[in-house]
């Protein structure tokens, strides 16, 4: 499998990078992944790493020796978990089309797992919320506010809290041009 948007855009494979996105300093191990994406069996869970660790998508960022086993923490590599233009530009419309199905069922899915927590904690606070903007500006504006918009991000991500169990917050972005 060399097709980055394929390996990327597997909603087993997504799973495991968002969860080591909410991990990132300490990295996780297969068997904490597993306590994390609990619809996922193990052995299945197991071959998508190896996919990822194959891929150079993930990798080993710690081993440590429990009993006879080594345990081996995995991180996210994050400048290959990005798809560049050219990789995108290269896939066909039907897969671009697959490919953001799977992208808005794994946020419809979380949703709903966010859902079901405030229910299950009976918590009446959702602090979730979402907005759809269209902006009317020219290609020099449009380019300009994608680069404030990523430098933004990668402020927040960047420089996270060193508190422990603070609540993660997803945020997605969907840019659509008009055709």
């Amino acid at each position: 499998m060399t097709n980055k948007v394929d390996i990327l855009m597997h909603p087993v494979r997504m799973k495991i990078c968002q969860a080591l996105m909410r991990n990132k300093e300490n990295g996780l191990t297969p068997l904490e992944m597993v306590k994390i994406i609990k619809d996922v069996p193990q052995a299945t869970l197991y071959r998508h790493i190896q996919i990822l660790v194959d891929s150079s998508i993930i990798h080993v960022i710690n081993e440590k020796k429990v009993k006879s086993v080594s345990e081996k923490y995995y991180a996210l590599n994050e400048v290959e978990a990005k798809l560049v233009g050219n990789e995108w530009k290269k896939i066909s419309n039907e897969e671009k089309l697959n490919y953001v199905s799977y992208y808005q069922l794994s946020l419809l899915t979380q949703y709903q797992s966010y859902l079901k927590g405030l229910e299950e904690q009976n918590l009446q606070e959702d602090g979730a919320t979402f907005s759809l903007v269209e902006l009317k500006i020219n290609d020099e504006h449009f380019s300009q506010f994608q680069n404030d918009l990523n430098e933004l991000m990668k402020k927040y991500y960047h420089h996270q809290d060193n508190e422990k169990d603070l609540p993660g917050r997803t945020i997605a972005i969907t840019i659509i041009p008009d055709a």
